[in-house]
């Protein structure tokens, strides 16, 4: 018990009662995290936070359980849908609304594999038309539209979208955009650098309304008690909007990061560090959280507001999973494509959760339950799961290093909960099935994954995690051959991911691959470099590989804009326990509070486990305060830049441009020099669609010029937001020339924050090379206008012979002006494409952009759909019978090679090529006040002279 008096603990099972309409189990449907009154203060049984009592499970013969869905592939989640990406991704698939009607909400309960919310869920009851005069994109009778669209037939998984929406344990409840409250008392705001103000803010001007706390009631309570006795920081927000962001309230605490003290009584570590790989912390638990971390986190919860409202959601999840039926073996796409990913997360995700729940209670139900999953799992009861020592996969290694993980978890946390012989099972199959299997791949040179020129990716860190992981949860504890292959696999699965997992990170944090699978890659690191320093007592030069490594947080804070994240290249929805929770562990090894402040806000923060021990209880105040707005991420591999107005207005501007070689991403990226995306009013008008079908023909096997990839409508240039010459796909090895330029301002401590009218940020690139063209023969130019309240976007292309086509992919519906030389883009709603079932849809006020061409005069826009819905396959602008006969699936059906979306236009200009052009396109949100400086039509200033006063 904590000195703040009230335990946040369970205190043991409470006894089922039948008539209490709390433990009646989805009798009248499921009930949210966050809105249920299973927890209500009223319930006498429950004076303290915690698991609900009994639950019981009972074998049906092994029926599917749930929806796995989602499952993109090779690598990360085989999806063969999704929309224009405009959302942040994060492992739930769903979100709420209370007490905001434009939310449209359904009774479908989906998402057994929600890591938040794994009993309820919502759906659109119907997909409100935009009935607005436009010409493209309204909305169909399919379900979808704005971020998201129809749903094809899929084999056997359900394709989720992309685009979106995420949100974990939180209840939304308030449009998109704005943030509550004004200045508080405490900010500490002496760094903006332009302190004159612009004749009219940026933004919606529309704060949020009616928001429903994201928990209920006694919890928020809690959590204020325990900010108050840790004398720590209160939560800063009541909810997110639906791309995740936190809607901040005026009492949060904007001061300039900093780190104080922990709180809680956790001392010292009593075990003397060996820093020896193969004699490390003698007992268990010895994985990330050491007996001494446990024994104090009770006193940490009650005095910290963000681990008390975690607690509390980590043991609903872990509570309502124990109704879940054990998982089955489907295998998806084929055990060398898709396998069982997502199986291995599902039951990853479970055993964490049980573990986590079982070391503060001891409540048996949660071992029992472990271990039932387990063996099952293993091939140990009678439901059919794979076949002998590779029942977990090893062809696709994924698969088995996920499971090694999850075994590995359990094993470790729950060690005092075994008798012997569950041990020695438990040991066995992390051997057999997990460890032993990658030593063979390693022996006989089939680890792919191990070898220089594919090891800087995802790959190489989940399958070297996963087997480091494996091998310190139980190298104490075997003898013999079990013995010689766990000391194998610690020194070379360790030194193979020091030479390769350790290049995913650029030298200015950029990710190697994608802003998605940033989430995977730096998770199964993260996982690796924990256990290492908690088992043995430090990184065995783990991070002395790469001491650029931390910088991939500002990576992640910097992608992440206010409608989602900058969807280059492959990406997907999140599920799970792929979270951005890593970033706790990077900001307590680097000593940078900010990662830590910007993720504890988030709508993926509070469902893992991981987060109980990494994030540091010392920081405090507003992760924006002092963070500059505009950053260039300049190595040359994956050269992009990020500009925004604000890191708390969410209904403010951002753009993300990139121009970069398009190899060398783990055959991941697009063919997309000069590619942008445009957030403004609370939502996405230029956007990314994000991955294909990854089961598609030769998907990844090449990145060559000519490569089967490169044919694939979403793949190609003409998928991409940028210009296409010669109806031909830009070269794959190119390096742009960039320049940036920014008036270096940084946010203060005013949520409310606008800046100067002089402040203002541009990207040029000389993206010749990419088209076979001389140097300065095509450049384009991306810049903020007026204060960053408006966006220009210019190019010039040398005479070239070609047809030059202008190209921007848009979920708004398009109307354009007689002359054609005005686009006006409307957006009033946004669905939730990572809902596994139907999309859950959000009305939101109508939004408005206008797009005019001020240069060339004859230039005129068109707008058509992207995507023909009577030929079920994209308006290809060329290259539609370049495509490659496709394999069949599972059911002997041909695959269908591309992601339909209908709901999405392509909105272009056409030039003849025949003479220099000079395209320059004005973007104007529509703001409900303007200023005279809003009218003034932009300069026609060469690219060559931009600066921060040419305009």
């Amino acid at each position: 018990m904590s000195s703040g008096g009230q335990s946040l603990i369970p205190q043991g099972p409470r006894p089922l009662n039948p008539q209490d309409p709390y433990h009646v189990s989805r009798q009248n449907g499921p009930q949210p995290i966050g809105m249920s009154s299973q927890y209500d203060a009223r319930d006498p049984y429950y004076p303290t936070l915690g698991a609900p009592g009994a639950h019981s499970y009972t074998d049906d013969g092994g029926a599917n359980q749930g929806f796995y869905a989602n499952n993109m592939g090779y690598e990360h989640d085989n999806q063969s849908r999704q929309l224009l990406m405009s959302g942040q991704q994060g492992p739930n698939d769903q979100y709420y609304a209370q007490g905001n009607q434009n939310y449209i909400t359904g009774n479908h309960a989906y998402g057994t594999q929600n890591a938040a919310y794994p009993a309820a869920g919502a759906t659109a009851s119907g997909v409100a038309e935009n009935d607005s005069l436009v010409r493209y994109n309204e909305a169909t009778g399919e379900k979808g539209a704005a971020t998201g669209a129809s749903r094809p037939k899929s084999r056997k998984w359900l394709w989720w979208i992309i685009g979106a929406i995420v949100l974990i344990c939180v209840i939304l409840a308030a449009v998109l955009g704005g943030v509550l409250g004004s200045r508080s008392a405490n900010n500490d705001d002496d760094n903006n650098n332009n302190t004159s103000s612009p004749e009219s803010s940026v933004g919606s001007g529309k704060p949020v309304s009616n928001i429903a706390s994201a928990w209920p009631s006694n919890v928020m309570d809690a959590a204020s008690k325990a900010a108050s006795n840790g004398k720590k920081d209160n939560l800063a927000y009541t909810g997110t909007d639906p791309y995740g962001n936190p809607i901040f309230i005026k009492e949060a605490n904007t001061n300039k990061p900093s780190k104080g003290q922990q709180v809680g009584s956790c001392g010292k570590d009593p075990w003397k560090a060996t820093n020896n790989l193969n004699n490390g912390r003698p007992g268990h638990p010895r994985l990330i959280a050491p007996q001494y971390l446990w024994d104090c986190l009770e006193s940490k919860i009650s005095n910290d507001a963000y681990l008390t409202v975690w607690n509390y959601t980590i043991f609903q999840n872990a509570t309502e999973w124990l109704n879940e039926k054990p998982v089955t073996y489907d295998v998806d796409g084929g055990l060398t494509l898709s396998g069982i990913l997502d199986v291995s997360r599902i039951v990853q995700q479970r055993l964490k959760a049980w573990a986590y729940a079982w070391r503060l209670t001891k409540d048996t139900k949660y071992k029992d339950r472990a271990f039932q999953e387990m063996s099952v799992a293993a091939g140990n009861t009678s439901q059919p799961f794979g076949n002998g020592a590779t029942r977990w996969n090893p062809d696709h290694f994924l698969d088995t290093a996920e499971m090694i993980a999850a075994y590995a978890f359990a094993y470790d946390w729950m060690y005092d909960a075994w008798d012997d012989q569950q041990k020695s099972y438990i040991v066995d199959w992390i051997v057999t099935y997990g460890l032993q299997q990658g030593m063979n791949m390693y022996n006989d040179g089939s680890a792919w994954w191990s070898q220089p020129a594919s090891g800087n990716g995802n790959w190489n860190c989940v399958c070297n995690g996963g087997l480091v992981f494996g091998a310190l949860a139980i190298q104490n504890d075997v003898q013999g051959d079990a013995k010689n292959t766990t000391n194998s696999i610690l020194q070379t699965a360790l030194n193979n991911a020091k030479e390769n997992c350790m290049r995913g990170v650029y030298q200015d944090g950029t990710w190697s691959e994608t802003p998605n699978y940033w989430y995977f890659g730096t998770n199964g690191h993260a996982r690796m470099l924990s256990a290492l320093m908690t088992a043995t007592g430090s990184d065995q030069g783990l991070m002395a590989k790469n001491k650029n490594w931390y910088k991939t947080g500002d990576f992640h804070m910097y992608v992440t804009g206010n409608a989602g994240l900058f969807h280059y290249g492959d990406n997907g929805p999140n599920k799970f326990s792929t979270t951005a929770n890593q970033l706790f562990l990077f900001s307590q090894q680097s000593g940078n509070p900010v990662y830590a402040l910007f993720q504890r806000d988030r709508a993926d923060a509070a469902a893992d486990p991981l987060s109980m021990f990494w994030y540091d209880t010392s920081s405090t105040g507003g992760f924006y305060n002092g963070l500059p707005l505009d950053r260039h991420f300049d190595n040359k591999e994956g050269n992009w830049v990020s500009m925004r107005s604000s890191w708390t207005d969410m209904t403010g501007n951002y753009i993300a441009m990139k121009s970069s070689n398009m190899t060398g991403h783990q055959t991941h990226g697009d063919l997309d020099a000069g590619d942008f995306v445009i957030d403004a009013l609370g939502t996405r008008f230029v956007g990314e669609y994000g991955s294909d079908n990854y089961l598609s023909k030769n998907y990844f096997a090449s990145e060559d010029d000519g490569a089967d990839r490169w044919k694939y409508f979403r793949k190609g240039t003409q998928g991409q937001n940028t210009i296409v010459i010669g109806q031909e796909n830009q070269n794959a090895s190119c390096q742009p020339a960039n320049k940036f330029e920014s008036s270096n301002d940084a946010q203060s401590g005013d949520l409310n924050y606008s800046p100067g009218e002089q402040s203002t940020a541009l990207f040029v690139t000389d993206m010749s090379q990419c088209y076979s063209q001389p140097s300065g023969s095509v450049k384009r130019g991306i810049r903020f206008l007026n204060g960053r309240r408006q966006v220009l976007l210019q190019d010039e292309i040398k005479k070239t012979g070609k047809e030059i086509q202008w190209r921007v992919q848009t979920n708004a519906t398009v109307s354009l002006s007689k002359d054609k030389k005005t686009a006006t883009l409307k957006i009033k709603q946004i669905n939730d494409p990572n809902a596994s079932k139907d999309p859950l849809t959000a009305k939101i006020d109508e939004v408005t952009m206008l797009a005019t061409i001020t240069s060339p005069k004859d230039a005129t826009f068109a707008v058509g759909p992207a995507y023909d819905k009577g030929k079920s396959e994209p308006n290809y602008y060329y290259g539609a019978n370049d495509i490659p006969p496709q394999d069949k699936d599972d059911n002997g059906q041909p695959i269908q090679p591309e992601v339909l979306d209908y709901e999405v236009s392509v909105l272009s200009i056409t030039l003849d090529g025949n003479s220099d052009a000079n395209i320059q396109v004005w973007w104007q949100p529509q703001y409900p006040e303007s200023s005279k400086s809003d009218q003034a039509t932009p300069k026609n200033v060469a690219l060559d002279q931009w600066s921060l006063t040419s305009h």
